[in-house]
């Protein structure tokens, strides 16, 4: 066969068909269709274009002009089939891609460079998105882009894997550039000024339809879906650059409907009644116990057992079910998965919710700036010493600034813990018990300490083998992709277990009065549901059990003993202090009477005292919520009207 003689109709079959071509391949869920075919159309542009110095003058402007169509195939086909996206948002993406790209022409003048360049900015944002997924169950959000360096900094513990369908991905955007290259228009305009001006107008076209597709305008116009509380499923149905962009609407806190702050303070004022007439006055301390306080939150706790019945080799977490005397356990809802574990640090430790902020917001990047009131604070004025302790980067998520805003006394990262003992290639859990013991030990008789310990032993990902580590946990009759992960991740569950226990049996020996609770940030990323037997259905309640999230209270004298209790970590603040019989501030003392109707408040529902649950911000619970969402932006963001004395003062 003469190559150089059937050039044309090679290029022809390749330049036309590969949208065609594309689209199929995006229906196609087999992974072996998705090889094979993936495979001949890569085989047959390669072989072609190599054959040819340039393709025809008509086919370069066929495919310039489809060029971006394509792009825009290919980027989406990482996750998803593209059939799965809904049609409205298909044309709006299309109008973004076609725009960029003229930017890109406009600027450079010469199409072959700007698709390679346009194929680069694709290829490796729709990569990149494809693994975050991967490791978090959650797409790339405009926030996450703050996040870089945490992401860096925990990169080399993942395993990167590609699936057929992904590899395909990256080999056709190959195949796309190497036709590319054989175009060879270049734009010249006959005055210099033009290209200029064609750059800036194209320019404010796009940044003019960014800002439309954000309002709810355009929401309507094209059919988006507006689904928030599933931003995985929001980024298949409108596609991932759509969905990014809208998504920059929410880095800022919305005011609240009807909120001012005459209406906050009389919010306040009528909360302060409520305790006054239940015989509770504000902050005033209890002379009784004052105890130590100990709080771990454990990376990525949980109990799978709530996704479906499964059965293992041997018990993963026997110390804490066997907990019952001066103990109060139950389940915790998380507003996130897989990742963002600093949002449940200032959930628990400010008493707000991410029900009122922007879907996947990290609120110690975005919001906090200066110093807030706090638990840490709090405890610290009254007589506490305040310490927290994370075994990894003192830069992640901020916590060395945010720490100093909220109020803590002193604070242990990585440094602290050169010696320590590694599980995988992060401290254990007991490392980091050792250096509270260590602090208990060496204060005063008469000193009390608060600690704040944020662990790393669970930190996924779980695909990846280690030397110093051997899983021994297995599920009975277990299958699956993800089944030798799951079972990593359980053996790790069962070492946090013998860990706690032997926490809890140090303290069980001390005479000062001491309280440890203990709660998971949340559950690792969804594929080990596949591994446990879920049995979730599509309801609000079925996908909150992927938000389900152990809690243990445990003290070493007499408390009042629960067991089954539903919360979030908003209320386990004030549920804290009031087991351990110190002065709750407005605030907190409002949880308590707000958690008694709504007891259950995430980022992602609600759930009233009749386990019910609602969608976020469903109108129904717009009015018993509405003094939560005040108090909130009053201490969030109307700054300069803060209640003071409602909130406590923060401490510096």
């Amino acid at each position: 066969m003469h190559l150089k003689k059937h050039w044309k109709a090679a290029c022809f079959f390749a330049v036309i068909m590969l949208p065609v071509l594309f689209y199929t391949l995006s229906k196609l869920e087999d992974e072996k269709a998705w090889l094979w075919l993936g495979a001949a159309v890569i085989a047959a542009t390669l072989l072609f274009t190599a054959a040819a110095d340039a393709l025809p003058k008509p086919l370069q402007i066929i495919f310039t002009a489809a060029f971006p169509a394509i792009v825009f195939m290919l980027t989406e086909s990482y996750t998803h089939m593209l059939s799965q996206m809904w049609t409205g948002p298909v044309w709006a993406n299309l109008i973004l891609y076609y725009l960029f790209f003229g930017v890109l022409l406009a600027l450079t003048g010469w199409p072959a460079l700007s698709m390679c360049l346009m194929i680069l900015v694709c290829a490796l944002a729709g990569l990149a998105n494809y693994f975050v997924i991967l490791f978090r169950s959650a797409p790339i959000l405009p926030w996450d882009l703050g996040s870089f360096g945490v992401a860096m900094s925990v990169a080399g513990n993942f395993s990167y894997t590609l699936t057929v369908r992904a590899c395909n991905v990256i080999l056709l955007f190959m195949a796309a550039a190497a036709l590319a290259l054989k175009v060879d228009i270049r734009i010249r305009p006959k005055k210099k000024k033009s290209r200029a001006g064609a750059f800036v107008l194209l320019v404010c076209l796009l940044a003019a339809f960014c800002r439309y597709v954000q309002t709810d305008d355009a929401a309507d116009r094209f059919s988006m879906d507006k689904t928030l509380f599933t931003p995985k499923v929001m980024y298949r149905n409108n596609g991932l650059f759509l969905s990014f962009i809208v998504n920059t609407r929410y880095l800022h806190i919305e005011k609240p409907e009807g909120y001012s702050e005459e209406a906050a303070l009389a919010a306040a004022q009528a909360a302060d009644a409520v305790r006054s007439g239940d015989g509770e006055d504000a902050l005033t301390e209890d002379e009784g116990i004052r105890p130590n306080i100990i709080v771990v939150m454990n990376e990525a706790f949980s109990d799978l057992r709530v996704l479906g019945d499964y059965e293992t080799n041997k018990e993963v977490m026997p110390f804490i079910d066997s907990l019952s005397e001066n103990t109060q356990k139950g389940y915790m809802y998380s507003s996130v998965l897989g990742g963002n574990t600093a949002n449940t640090e200032y959930e628990f430790l400010t008493g707000s919710s991410l029900y009122w902020l922007p879907v996947g917001s990290v609120a110690y990047q975005q919001y906090l700036k200066d110093a807030l009131p706090a638990l840490p604070g709090q405890l610290s004025a009254q007589g506490y010493t305040s310490v927290a302790m994370h075994p990894y980067n003192a830069s992640g998520w901020n916590r060395n600034r945010v720490y100093e805003y909220l109020g803590f006394d002193e604070t242990f990262f990585l440094p602290a813990f050169k010696e320590a003992e590694k599980l995988r290639s992060y401290v254990t859990d007991w490392a980091t018990y050792e250096k509270i013991i260590e602090c208990y030990e060496n204060k005063a008789p008469e000193d009390r300490l608060f600690v704040f310990d944020v662990t790393m032993q669970n930190h996924g990902s779980y695909t990846k083998r280690f030397d110093n580590f051997e899983p021994d946990i297995e599920i009975v009759d277990g299958k699956g992709k993800y089944l030798a992960a799951t079972e990593q991740y359980l053996s790790l569950i069962r070492v946090s277990d013998d860990a706690f226990r032997d926490l809890c049996g140090y303290f069980s020996q001390q005479a000062e009065p001491t309280l440890i609770l203990m709660f998971g940030d949340h559950q690792p990323a969804d594929y080990c549901a596949a591994a446990v037997n879920q049995t979730r259905d599509d309801t609000i309640e079925g996908r909150e059990m992927q938000y389900m999230v152990p809690f243990v209270l445990w003290a070493n004298y007499d408390i009042e003993e629960s067991e089954g209790d539903l919360t979030s970590a908003n209320y386990l603040g004030q549920r804290l202090l009031k087991t351990a019989g110190l002065p709750l501030t407005g605030f907190q003392y409002f949880l308590t009477k707000q958690a008694e109707k709504i007891p259950v408040i995430t980022a992602n529902c609600a759930m009233d005292a009749d386990g019910v649950f609602y969608d976020r911000q469903d109108e129904a619970l717009s009015e018993t919520l509405e003094d939560y969402a005040f108090f909130q932006y009053n201490l969030m963001v109307d700054k300069k009207n803060r209640l003071t004395e409602f909130f406590g003062e923060a401490q510096k």
